[in-house]
Order: C-alpha cells, then structure tokens, then sequence
C-alpha cells in the first residue's frame, strides 16, 4: 500500500517552519517505515523531539498538529523533549525498542539509537500489554458476541499490535525476530506454543474480510493464543529483582 510520502514532507516543512532551532527531530516509526504498511489499518506513527515545550513552544506547534490531525485524518504524533526522551525509556520500554528497530528519520538528528532500553523492565510491561490486551479483547467478546461483524473488525484492527507485542515477547526470549508478519506469527507458535493457523486468518481478515471460518471460532483462538504467550512469558522469563511490598 502506498505511504504517505507527500503528507509527510509537508509536515516536516511545516514543522521545521514553525519550530526552527527548537526542532531536534522527526522520527517515523512502525510499518510505515517498514515494507509491510497497510493504508485502511495502519497508523501513521511519529515521534517529534523537541528541545522545550513550554508554553510558547506549544502554542507555535498547535495549528501544525491541528492541520495533521483534523485536516489529514493522521495519527497525532508522540511529543518528547530531550530531556523526556531520555528519562523515559524505563516506562516506554516496549515504543523505545520498537522504535529503534523500525524507524527513519525524516527531519534532525537520529536521537533514537543512543536511547539505552532496560530490558528487565521490557519484559514486565510486555507481559502487562499483553493481559490488558486480552482483558480488553474478552470485554469486548462478552459486549459484542452477536455482531460478527463488530468482532471481525476488532481481529483486523488489534492483530497489528498483537503481532507487535509477540515480537516483544520474542525479544525478551532472547529470540530472532522477523518483520514478515506471517514468519512472525508461525515463530510465535513454535516458540511459545499454538497453532498458528487461527492467527494467519485473522491477518487475512485485512485482505478478505469475509472468511468461511466462523469469526467466533478465531476470536476464541485468537484469545488463546494472547492467553499462551503471557503465561509463557511469565513462565520462561522470571521477574528480575521482584521484591514484595513492605
């Protein structure tokens, strides 16, 4: 699918416009700096480093994002100063990795490879996306159940972010990791063990949105699978340095 190349150099010269010497850079991460972006489901992902973002600051970059957001339907960048950036790699563990691994820089310095990631703490927020995403999807399941079509939109939308977050699981693993989604959803399953096959469905789902298979059946798997790699996650990579509250 065709990325948003035009939209892209004009929000840089817009930004380098109405930021100047403030501006440290613009970083495009996720699928759109990969091969596999997809125009109907997948977002527009940008971080923009900034030197300060006081008052003024914010006020200057205002009408910039307004006309990103409300004018071209895109995903509102991450904001970080420096400073932020840097203090922010404990708590943002998984983004951080992700962005070093999958990212260009448009505009500015590449302030992204000098950012050192804990990997211990990676490993718990890992797992704790991966329950929330679970606990997410089976409210969703019990609030929808009749609506098959309700469900199959939410497998084509959060099978990206899924496959993200076992991408991260296999890193915490110490795993290879490939970009190919469809090589990374069969690694998953022989790493952590599931059945692969619901999984490369619920990918297709984006593609051939009516599939024979009941969408039920594959939200079930689909869960399943979430279910596994959490467990063996938690299983397989112990807590470092756990300490019980006083």
């Amino acid at each position: 699918m065709k990325k948003p190349e035009d939209k892209l150099q004009q929000l840089v010269q817009r930004l380098q416009s109405a930021c100047g010497d403030n501006l440290v850079s613009v970083v495009l991460y996720g699928s759109a700096a990969r091969e596999d972006f997809h125009e109907q489901y997948s977002d527009v992902n940008l971080l923009l480093v900034l030197q300060q973002l006081g008052a003024n600051a914010l006020q200057t970059l205002a009408p910039v994002i307004a006309w990103w957001t409300h004018e071209e339907k895109l995903r509102p960048p991450m904001i970080m100063t420096r400073q932020e950036l840097q203090e922010s790699a404990d708590v943002f563990a998984i983004e951080l990795l992700d962005i070093k691994l999958s990212h260009r820089t448009l505009a500015g310095e590449d302030v992204v490879m000098a950012i050192d990631v804990p990997m211990n703490l990676h490993r718990v927020e890992v797992e704790h996306e991966l329950r929330t995403t679970l606990l997410r999807l089976r409210q969703h399941l019990l609030v929808g159940t009749g609506n098959t079509d309700d469900l199959r939109n939410v497998l084509a939308k959060s099978i990206s972010s899924v496959l993200t977050l076992f991408r991260h699981a296999l890193i915490a693993l110490g795993e290879d990791t490939p970009h190919a989604r469809q090589k990374l959803i069969e690694q998953s399953g022989e790493v952590f063990g599931f059945d692969s096959q619901p999984l490369r469905s619920v990918l297709e789902l984006r593609n051939h949105p009516q599939q024979p298979r009941s969408v039920l059946e594959l939200y079930h798997a689909y869960l399943a699978a979430i279910g596994r790699v959490a467990h063996e996650l938690d299983a397989r990579v112990p807590k470092k340095k756990w300490q019980p509250m006083a």
